[in-house]
Parts: structure tokens; sequence; C-alpha cells
């Protein structure tokens, strides 16, 4: 008979496992999948772009390129994957992300259009960036991932447009006369005198066929795709910083000239073969295969600038406390990232709802932020219901708008009988190229001015993302009612201005009107939480939602036209 003690029951203790860290790689996937979804619509614009003629469809090469930077710099930083997780990391990561949300959330009701013509949706990018990465790999991660993260700047269009909108005209003049010289002088093609600048007569087999070099072809173009490129590119390059710049700046030379060479390459094989092969088999491909080129031959210049391109999979020397690896348990582990995952998470659904707005927003104007929208005086519409008839032009606003602005003031009248609804509004259209002429001189300013009794004025929405403001205001004689709105329009020449719609209105009726849609779902509060404390005493508050009704439909039928 054998006795069991219970010793023999006795299990040896279990090893605990070592906790499983999160791989790079599948952090690198969250962020890139919280980006595609958060900024779903921003991003969209972007790439809606990428296959049009246009200087900033490079712009959409930008979240991709950012992307790659940040994989080269976790594979030549590879400590990056044992930094510490701590609670510094919230304490950076949440206000960054609580900024991008207000911003893109309440930013279009704050700045009203003027939102998405500096496209602040896209100047969050970097933000988002930034707190994405702190949450999933420690707050160290910034100086590893600092280049990719400012890279997303790139993408902020609101610098390009500035810059085109000064200086596209000089550089297409010098473009074309740079290849007038070169082609007058080699009798390739003669400038066509009556068409106008810029514009050649090309001679083959007795006929004559015209080119014309337009903005598109003046190289700005790929000057914007090798800057974006380029300067991605330069983080794959050793060297000291100025060489580096120096090297840059020849190869932006080298772009330009090759585009010389693109144009008067497509004037030879015209001249040669005619016009089919000069547009149907060279112009398709001569853009891509100059900027080939000149990309070949800039990397070839590596060596005299005593550069050189980093070797694949090279890794950086990390002696420094920065790069020290934490213990496993502080470490990206599955249990540790999990919270950061969902905080993560939530921001992304945060900023795709509230980025379902920017479409309201953007109405008006087009992807980069330039208006669509046509001066007043230029398209003189409010709608099917009311009549517009020019008044006078107003002079003596000149020295506070500047000398180029312009103040024109129309009647409305109601297109049919209105009976005792009818009344006549008055409206002023004040265009000017300075916005800060504008925004120093506001309607308050001028009642104030004046001596006016403001005794309403609140910030209304007008529909189609435009946020303007009702007036009340006692004169010496009546009481005046006022709607006014401020956005950027299409000028002269295709340049941006700016123009402050005011619809005035005395009279003692008490018109109906109709109802007016609004323009986001959080409008509503954030404008009650900016007219808490403004006046609103209005005696004839239906007179004062007509003239909304009114600038209302003149919104809608501006921005459908």
């Amino acid at each position: 008979m054998v006795t069991l003690t219970s010793v023999a029951h006795r299990r040896p203790p279990a090893v605990p496992r070592a906790p499983r860290v999160l791989p790079v790689s599948v952090r690198l996937f969250v962020v890139s999948v919280a980006f595609a979804v958060g900024y779903r619509y921003s991003l969209g614009t972007l790439v809606s772009e990428w296959n049009h003629e246009t200087p900033l469809a490079d712009l959409a090469l930008v979240p991709a390129l950012a992307l790659v930077l940040v994989a080269a710099a976790a594979s030549r930083h590879r400590y990056v994957a044992h930094l510490r997780l701590g609670r510094c990391d919230y304490v950076l990561a949440i206000p960054l992300l609580l900024t991008a949300i207000v911003l893109v959330s309440v930013g279009p009701i704050a700045w009203s259009k003027y939102f998405w013509a500096a496209r602040i949706d896209l100047l969050t990018l970097p933000l988002v960036a930034l707190a994405s990465v702190v949450l999933l790999f420690g707050a160290r991660i910034v100086f590893p991932f600092a280049l990719p993260v400012v890279f997303l700047l790139l993408a902020w269009p609101l610098p390009y447009v500035v810059m085109l909108e000064h200086a596209l005209a000089r550089f297409t003049a010098a473009t074309t006369g740079t290849v007038t010289a070169i082609a007058s002088s080699l009798e390739i093609a003669s400038p066509d005198t009556h068409a106008g600048v810029g514009v050649f007569v090309v001679r083959h087999g007795g006929h004559a066929f015209s080119v014309g070099i337009g903005d598109a072809c003046s190289g700005v173009n790929s000057l914007v795709g090798f800057l974006i490129i380029g300067a991605a590119g330069l983080y794959f390059v050793r060297g000291r910083l100025p060489a580096k710049l120096a090297w840059f700046l020849c190869g932006a030379l080298l772009v330009y000239v090759f585009n010389v060479a693109r144009i008067l390459g497509i004037l030879v094989v015209g001249r040669a073969f005619g016009e089919r092969a000069a547009f149907e088999v060279v112009h398709p491909v001569a853009g891509l295969v100059a900027l080939a080129a000149a990309v070949a031959l800039t990397v070839r210049l590596l060596p005299w600038f005593r550069l050189q391109l980093r070797a694949p999979g090279e890794q950086s020397i990390a002696d420094t406390p920065v790069a020290r690896a934490a213990p496993l348990d502080q470490q990206a582990t599955i249990r540790r990232a999990a919270p950061r995952i969902a905080l993560v998470a939530g921001a992304t659904v945060a900023l795709a709802l509230a980025g379902g707005n920017l479409a309201v927003a953007a109405r008006g104007l087009d992807n980069f932020g330039r208006p669509a929208i046509k001066t007043f005086a230029a398209d003189p519409t409010v709608g099917p219901r009311w009549r517009v008839g020019r008044v006078e032009t107003i002079g003596w606003a000149t020295p506070y708008y500047g000398s180029h602005s312009s103040w024109v003031r129309y009647r409305l009248r109601p297109q049919a009988p209105a009976g005792r609804d009818a009344f006549t509004v008055w409206l002023d259209a004040i265009t000017s190229s300075d916005l800060g002429a504008l925004n120093a001189y506001t309607l308050a300013h001028c009642y104030a001015f004046h001596g006016f009794r403001v005794q309403l004025a609140r910030r209304v929405d007008l529909g189609n993302g435009v946020i303007g403001q009702e007036f009340a205001y006692r004169t010496a004689r009546t009481t005046w009612h006022a709607v006014a709105w401020q956005w950027p329009v299409l000028g002269a020449s295709s340049r941006v201005e700016h123009e402050r719609v005011v619809l005035i209105a005395s009279s003692s009726r008490r018109p109906t009107s109709d109802r007016v849609g609004g323009s986001a779902p959080l409008t509503a509060p954030v404008l009650a939480l900016q007219n808490a404390t403004a006046p609103s005493r209005d005696d004839n508050g239906r007179l004062t939602k007509a003239l909304v009704a009114v600038a209302s439909a003149a919104v809608a039928a501006r921005i459908a036209s």
C-alpha cells in the first residue's frame, strides 16, 4: 500500500509570461488609419486634385511621404521600439488632440468662410500626428520623429496660394521671355503678335499652328512637386546642412531649365513632325520625362556638394539618454498601449464627425481655399424673389478701405406684390483687397463713430457655412435693422478680394419670412454661447428675421451661381 503525501500533489510554480511589446509596424498602422479616417474629407480634397494640372496638385503627396519618413525614422532609430510610456505623454498629447478637435469643429463657426480659405483643417495635421506618436511611442519620440511631423506642414496650401497669386504671372512671363529668346534665335518658332504674349506660331510642311505657354506650362507645377519630393529626399542624404540647401537650390534650378527645354522640345517636334506629334505624342509625357531627368541629374550631383545617399537600413548611433531603453514593463506593451489606442480612436471619431461639416464650410471655395464666388458688382443677385437696382457709388470711404476698394449701394424690391409684407431693402457691397482694413473698420465701429444706440448685435447663421451679424440700432429719426456678412470673393484678374455685404431696412411692418436652414449641428449652441452677453433688444424681430432670410437666399444664390 502506497501512501501519498501532500508534497506529491504540489505543482511547480508557474513562470509569469513576459509582457509583449506592441510592434512598431502595428503602432504606425494605427496612426495611419487614424489619419485616413479622421481627416477623410480634408485629405480627400487634396487627392481629388491629383489628376488636375494645377500648381498645387502635388500637395496630395505630402501625407504619403510623411508616412514614408516616419517609417524611415523608425528604421534608422531602432530604439523607438523600446521607449518608456509615461504619464507625461498624456499631458502633452491630450491638449494637442483637443486643440485640433476644437479648431476643426468650432473653427468654421468662429471664422465663417475664412476657415476654409485658410485651410486651417490641414494646419492641424501636425498636431494630431505629434499627439498620436507621443501616445503610442512616448514623449521621447519627439526627437527622432520631428522631421516627419513638421513635414506635414507642406500640405497647408495657404502659403502656396499667396505666393502664386503674387508671383505666378511674373514667373510665367520669365519663362515666356526665355523661350521667346531661344526659339526666335534658333528659328524654331515665331511669336504670334496678334494672339498676345506667350503664343508662338510653328510652321510645318506649309501649315501653321499656334502653341501657347500658360501658367501650367511655366514650370511652377514642377517646382512645387520638386519642393515636396526634394524636402522629403533631404532626409535620405548625409552631409552638412548648408551643402544640402545649396544642392536643393541647384536641383530647383535644374527643374526650371529642363522645363524650358521641354517647351522647346515640343516646338521642335511640332516644326519637324507636325502638330499631332507635338501634342498627342510628346506633350503628355514630356513633363514627366523632364522632371525625372532633372531629379536624376540632381542625384548625380551629390558628390559635387560633398553629399552622399544614406545606405538602406542605416542606423543612427543611439548613445544618448533619450535613446535609453526602458524596463520591459514600462514599454509599449499591449496592456499599456490599449488605453492609448482607445484615446487615439476616440479622437479619430471626433475629428471624423467634425470633418463631416467641412463640406458646408467649403461651399463657394475650391479645394485649396481660393474663392469661386464673384463680387456682387459682377454678379448682383439675391435670389428669384427680389429685383436688384444699382443706386450709387460711395467714394468717401476709400481712405479707410484702400485706394482699390469699392462701395456700391443697391436697392432691393420684391419681384411680386407682397401686400402687407412688402418692405424695401438697401444693400451695400464693399469690396477691398485689404482684409485688415475691413476688419479695422467694422459695422460696430461705424455705428459707435456715428453715435448710434445699438440695441441688437448678435452673430447669426445664414446657411451654407456663412456666419453673419444682425443689428438693430437707433438713430435720431428711426430704428434701422441690418444683417451683414463678410467673405473672400474672386475679383478682377482672378485675384482674391474681400467683400462685406450689408442689408439694411427700416419699417414698422412685421413681415413673414421663410425659415433659414442651419450650417452645421454645432452652430446653434456655439452662436448661443457667443451671443450670451451681446445686446439682444429687438422691437421688430420679425423684420430682422425677414432680413436674415433675404441674406440667406442671397448667400445661396451667390454660391450656386
